[in-house]
């Protein structure tokens, strides 16, 4: 499978993302793996673990805010969902779901950004 198929697979919109980077690959790229550091994601499990739903809103909408730059559009559309659910005041049950699929979203992008830059 080619670099483009597996980002694609991810839910990661690699043809958007290199246009957002005027097409210099590895612009995308390094700003890919700068996303590996960036700490919203461990802040919104934080957040979420602590029942401080004022803190996840924050953290996951940052979140997508950075997806969203980086083209990573299943992570953006979960994220998105999330931040919604919050400020419509669902119950922590009622986002569980949600947390889910930020979580699956968020470690998928992660492993093909590791896995393309072996």
């Amino acid at each position: 499978m080619d670099e483009k198929a597996l980002y694609e697979a991810a839910g990661i919109d690699y043809d958007k993302g290199l246009e957002r980077f005027m097409h210099n690959v590895d612009l995308y790229k390094k700003f890919l793996q700068k996303f590996l550091y960036d700490g919203s994601f461990e802040e919104f499990c934080a957040g979420v673990n602590m029942h401080d739903l004022a803190m996840a809103e924050k953290s996951v909408h940052t979140l997508k805010g950075t997806a969203g730059n980086l083209s990573m559009m299943r992570l953006f559309n979960a994220a998105d969902a999330t931040v919604q659910a919050i400020r419509q005041g669902k119950t922590e049950e009622e986002l569980k779901p949600l947390v889910q699929a930020v979580k699956e979203a968020y470690q998928a992008a992660c492993d093909v950004v590791v896995k393309t830059s072996e």
